[in-house]
């Protein structure tokens, strides 16, 4: 991905996380989320994935794999899904992984890996669904998930994300994808703080008092951030929207 606006934003988003700088999310969590699904809805077809991603530092690895897999099946279990009973490779790392269907069409994923350098374990806890999930019963997974992390002395941070085809209503009023963004910025009551635009591509990151979720970007503080894509086969405008940073391609 030819961005490197919107990768600096990640790569510093997971720094960020991992070293404890962003700014905690507490309940309101579940309140954000519904307020980011239903704000965006209206501009998008049925058709969108949506993803709710917890992400924190966790009890010790250190790098040992036996402490790493050990967390990760307490994890498994505490959520309710399946136990790897082996590591897994990622990026030449052992990293434990387990993957389950939790309601009609949708699945979580527990991630555990062991930053090098560091004694703590890094946990990702992740809710992927398709259009056909119910939006209540994925606010009611989000719930009981805080309230399951809360029990395990776990404090991260959510970031919830949403991804798909601007509808041909929306598509066809608005004169540019610059103009399209703006109106969904406005909508979020957001301001823009940053911004990026190539060919095919605007996004815009945005400060909200709608979202107590933030992120530190240089001396800003971005609560949102909004991508449009357009396809270069298709010319459909893909949209991307996310509390506080999208971390997905878009």
């Amino acid at each position: 991905m030819q961005k490197s606006w919107l990768l600096s934003i990640i790569c510093m988003s997971i720094i960020s996380i991992i070293f404890g700088w962003v700014r905690h999310a507490d309940a309101q969590g579940e309140q954000e989320a519904f307020q980011l699904l239903n704000t965006v809805r209206p501009y998008m077809t049925s058709e969108n994935q949506i993803t709710f991603k917890y992400t924190s530092n966790y009890g010790t690895c250190g790098g040992v794999a036996q402490d790493m897999l050990q967390t990760g099946k307490k994890l498994s279990r505490a959520f309710g899904i399946p136990q790897a009973e082996v590591l897994s490779e990622s990026n030449s790392h052992p990293t434990y992984k387990t993957k389950a269907e939790v309601v009609p069409g949708a699945a979580v994923t527990v991630i555990v890996a062991s930053p090098q350098g560091q004694s703590a374990c890094y946990v990702v806890l992740r809710l992927d669904a398709s259009h056909e999930a119910e939006q209540s019963e994925l606010i009611k997974w989000q719930e009981q998930a805080s309230e399951q992390l809360k029990k395990l002395g776990i404090n991260g941070q959510w970031n919830v994300m949403v991804q798909g085809y601007v509808n041909e209503q929306e598509q066809s009023s608005q004169e540019s994808s610059i103009k399209l963004v703006n109106a969904i910025a406005l909508a979020f009551k957001g301001k823009t703080v940053e911004s990026y635009k190539d060919q095919n591509t605007v996004s815009a990151s945005l400060a909200s008092g709608e979202f107590q979720s933030s992120i530190k970007s240089g001396n800003q503080e971005v609560n949102l951030q909004i991508a449009l894509h357009q396809e270069s086969t298709t010319g459909k405008l893909r949209l991307t929207v996310g509390t506080p940073i999208i971390t997905m391609e878009y």
